[in-house]
């Protein structure tokens, strides 16, 4: 694996650079991941509306004929509303892989209830090409490029609250079981780990996929951080390990919150690069 090129097609913000180029931010997270050697690009998540999605990929000049898996990181709207319509512009059968959950009611109760889940059936998905792959374990994508699966939860603040789903004909709140991450174990550099909102926790994210992989540094940690609603200590305890996990590079974005990536900044200095709807970097 030589290298590996992120292009971030939706996501919240959007730099003022790029207002006059078309794209669109919207809430939610679609990142194509792309590497050579093994040659394959993964399209994770695909934001809240295809409409977004695929204007944004005509922008960037992104072609889905170059897809060669789908992965969703969760079941909530803004990670897979656009599936359905990507599904029916690729026009060919194509893996798309995810927890078995993936499909489980999932709801918010702030300000009321609303029903924040996959907006699509199975049914409708496999009829324009999707072929699930649900696994609660790990799944290999390619040499050094596998799924999380149903990440273990040991750090102690991180736990899943205000996500709620019918379990045994019960309304439960949600330990969100089908959050999972994509990981690339890149040469001697290290695993580089991308997060799509990290429900199961940023640090047990992490500390699952050095488990997983028996590989211990960290070069990069992408994605979405689940910290916007976070209190200070949270925050604080969210530096402090990943300070000792010690990653070259931190990427945030979407649900990581401006004050946690203000202070993830400070704390990280140059390491530390938000991301918005159209960045396109390598590692």
């Amino acid at each position: 694996m030589n290298r590996i090129k992120f292009t971030v097609l939706v996501e919240d913000s959007l730099s003022a650079s790029k207002k006059i180029s078309g794209l669109e931010a919207k809430h939610g997270l679609s990142i194509l991941v792309e590497t050579s050697k093994p040659n394959i690009s993964i399209l994770m998540d695909t934001g809240p509306f295809s409409s977004i999605l695929l204007r944004n990929m005509k922008v960037m000049d992104v072609s889905l004929k170059n897809i060669n898996a789908i992965l969703l990181s969760h079941c909530h709207y803004d990670h897979t509303g656009g599936l359905l319509g990507t599904l029916k512009e690729m026009k060919r059968d194509i893996p798309v892989i995810a927890h078995p959950h993936v499909f489980s009611p999932n709801f918010k109760l702030t300000p009321n209830i609303k029903y924040i889940g996959l907006p699509f059936k199975l049914f409708e998905l496999e009829s324009f090409g999707g072929i699930f792959l649900l696994a609660k374990n790990s799944v290999r994508i390619a040499d050094e490029v596998v799924t999380t699966g149903e990440i273990e939860r040991i750090t102690p603040y991180e736990k899943p609250q205000g996500f709620w789903t019918v379990e045994n004909e019960r309304f439960v709140e949600t330990t969100m079981w089908d959050d999972q991450a994509l990981i690339l174990n890149f040469e001697d550099k290290g695993l580089v780990i991308v997060s799509g909102c990290a429900h199961a926790g940023i640090i047990n994210t992490i500390k699952h996929s050095q488990k997983l992989t028996g590989v211990s540094k960290v070069h990069a940690v992408i994605g979405g951080f689940h910290l916007s609603d976070s209190k200070d200590e949270t925050i604080k305890a969210t530096i402090n390990d990943l300070t000792e996990i010690n990653p070259d590079l931190i990427y945030p974005c979407h649900c990581t919150g401006s004050k946690a990536v203000h202070q993830f900044i400070e704390s990280f200095k140059g390491r530390c690069n938000p991301l918005r709807t159209g960045d396109t970097f390598k590692v």
